[in-house]
């Protein structure tokens, strides 16, 4: 029993065991892409052998070769490099399980795993130098949990050239059927693998080789791709970095599509960040037929002097990095201006057509291209992902509104504030929704009748709070406006007269000198309308023009010289014989003699005002009351005098329906 009992001196070690431990890996057959794993691993191990040998200069003085050849019928790489080699630290990190010699350069230590779990076996020459001296170590590796190296030498090698050859021997059967049996196949995925290492200008020696063809991997990478120039941009008054920007196909990329910014240190990539989204760009770049991806290197002085030891990182604050990735986008932005501009403008003719099938949305494009490049990502190629967005920015819209609405009731109206910045913003997007669906449509006009009679604000005794003239004027409609300068539908009137909205050209409190050809008038009406598609207009006859007035609430002091009608017959008397232009000198009506107004005075009907209206004999009484109509021959005129109260009691009668219809 004594000797069966460990003495307390004895080291106590946890047991290895290779077989177990390469069984376990997670490196399936059934992934056809792991088969080529192991040939990445040993890649790997070159590219950090010649760093560590050539240091900063590695890539002009790095030589990596692969060769794929059959070996009895299976599959077999073998890969070379000058680098380092095995010295004695690096083969004890060789053979140690997960090491953390390569840690920091995110090597797992279980990269030579692999090739037990694809391969036979592999077989490592390796020459190295040592106290001046050179030597070559030579030994194989087998899946043997008792001696997983075999004939291991190490013997002097004057004549030797430093550098290591690592041969994968017979790829098992299971992996064989996976490997690509093209070599241009094996180049695009060797390609994407390592692409990091090959984007910059000074791109490492990598050969890959059959036994009939060999191909340099930065050389072909080249033919894949289109470079796009280079330049210089500031990232401080006294910094600059280089960018160079590259177009890569479709074909050298694996897995999602990836628009990528390198940042690079004495030309090697040290970190990268996808750009995609920061482009509105999640789809490839399609250029004379071929698909792209883009990769920009940036490098320089500064990058240059901040990486660290392990060139795994910069010694850079937050800061520094986000200006250089400010920096650089916005070139790319510019580089790629075309491409963008050709997926925008394909999208925005399919926003054309969406909308054209279903207008409901057309309120929430005041710029279909603008909305294209704003709003709608870059891989929407579909109608369906068109309509769908839409219709997200529509129930977001509506949304919104409604929580603001909520908010506005609830506020205490002031007598000196009867229209506020908010309710004015309400009124402009509700407006801007009205001609969607009918419902919408009726929904948003009770809303809009609430609000407005909510301002008026009727005091118990029937009487209305004195409110700002130019405050209601831009409840109905926007102020020192044409239709021109705002969307066609982005006013009330329907409020005052259902067969106003059809009016196609408007102008609100805009100097007429502004709208005549050949005027100077200052007189500015507070809303003129022409060239109606409207009721009022009867074939064979002129367009009738139409005036609103807004007088100020309770107004009691019209005289001879201020007063509705003085204003209005001399607009008339300005527009006779004038020819009504657009902005950009184009013809919208001529006003003849015979031209007839149609004209709205919107007025408390104080008794100042009907005796006015008396001695103007407008004084036919509406039915119902609240307002008078009239009819001046002299001036072809049609003039109703209709008071706040009657025009929101009628904007309701005509919509009552509606509301009651949907419940409202």
């Amino acid at each position: 029993m004594e000797g069966d009992v460990l003495e307390e001196t004895e080291e106590l070690l946890f047991q290895s065991n290779l077989v177990r431990r390469v069984k376990n890996l997670a490196l399936g057959p059934t992934t056809p892409s792991n088969a080529l794993v192991p040939l990445y691993e040993a890649i790997y191990n070159s590219i950090h052998a010649v760093q560590d040998r050539f240091l900063q200069e590695w890539v002009r003085g790095g030589r990596i070769g692969v060769s794929i050849f059959m070996d009895n019928g299976a599959p077999s790489v073998e890969i070379r490099d000058n680098g380092i080699g095995l010295d004695n630290d690096n083969f004890t990190s060789f053979r140690t399980y997960d090491s953390d010699h390569k840690a920091k350069r995110g090597g797992k230590g279980v990269g030579r795993l692999s090739w037990l779990k694809v391969f036979d076996s592999a077989e490592v020459t390796s020459v190295f130098a040592l106290a001046g001296e050179l030597y070559v170590r030579h030994f194989y590796i087998l899946l043997d949990n008792l001696r997983p190296i075999q004939q291991h030498t190490v013997k002097p090698a004057p004549d030797g050239q430093i550098g290591t050859v690592v041969k994968l021997i017979r790829m098992k059967p299971e992996y064989a059927r996976h490997m690509p049996s093209r070599t241009d196949t094996i180049l695009r995925k060797i390609a994407a693998h390592f692409l990091p290492y090959l984007v910059s200008k000074a791109k490492p020696s990598i050969t890959i080789e059959t036994a009939t063809e060999s191909y340099d991997l930065g050389e072909f990478l080249g033919s894949q791709g289109v470079e796009l120039g280079e330049l210089d941009f500031p990232v401080s008054e006294t910094e600059e970095l280089h960018l160079e920007h590259n177009l890569l196909r479709q074909g050298v990329l694996e897995g999602k599509v990836s628009h990528t910014l390198y940042l690079a240190a004495h030309d090697r990539v040290v970190a990268s960040f996808d750009i995609g989204l920061a482009l509105g760009l999640a789809t490839y770049i399609e250029r004379d037929g071929q698909r792209y991806a883009y990769a920009g290197v940036v490098s320089g002085s500064l990058l240059d002097e901040a990486v660290n030891s392990e060139r795994t990182a910069f010694d850079l604050d937050a800061e520094t990095i986000e200006l250089t990735k400010r920096g650089a986008l916005a070139e790319i932005k510019i580089i790629l201006g075309p491409q963008l501009d050709r997926v925008i403008d394909k999208q925005t003719d399919l926003l054309r057509n969406v909308v054209k099938k279903y207008p409901r949305f057309s309120y929430l494009l005041s710029n279909p291209r603008d909305f294209v490049a704003d709003k709608i990502p870059r891989n929407f190629r579909t109608s369906e992902q068109i309509y769908q967005h839409l219709a997200l920015y529509d129930f977001r819209e509506n949304r919104d509104i409604e929580r603001k609405v909520e908010v506005l009731s609830k506020e205490k109206v002031s007598d000196e504030d009867p229209v506020q910045s908010g309710v004015q913003a309400i009124v402009s997007r509700l407006t801007a929704q009205e001609f969607s669906v009918l419902a919408d449509y009726t929904v948003r006009r009770k809303v809009v009748l609430d609000l407005l009679e909510r301002r008026l604000g009727y005091r118990p005794d029937g009487t209305m709070k004195q409110h700002a003239e130019e405050a209601l004027h831009s409840f109905v409609v926007p102020m020192r406006v044409t239709n021109s300068e705002i969307h066609i539908d982005k006013h009330n009137l329907w409020i005052i007269d259902d067969k106003l909205t059809y009016y196609e050209h408007w102008a609100s409190d805009k100097k007429l000198k502004t709208l005549l050809a050949e005027s100077d008038s200052g007189s500015r009406p507070d809303v003129l309308l022409f060239g109606g598609r409207t009721a009022y207009h009867r074939p064979g006859t002129d367009q009738p023009v139409v005036i609103i007035e807004f007088k100020k609430p309770v107004r009691n002091d019209y005289n001879d010289d201020e007063n509705p009608f003085t204003q209005i017959y001399g607009y008339i008397e300005e527009l006779r014989a004038g020819k009504v232009l657009d902005r950009s000198g184009g013809l919208i009506q001529e006003i003849s003699e015979t031209t007839p107004f149609f004209c709205y005075i919107i007025a408390d009907l104080t008794p100042n005002l009907r005796k006015w209206l008396r001695m103007a004999q407008i004084n036919v009484p509406l039915p119902g009351g609240g307002g008078f109509y009239g009819y001046n021959d002299d001036y072809k005129a049609f003039i109703q005098a209709l008071s706040y109260r009657y025009v929101l009691k009628d904007a309701r009668m005509r919509n009552e329906a509606f509301f009651k219809q949907l419940g409202i």
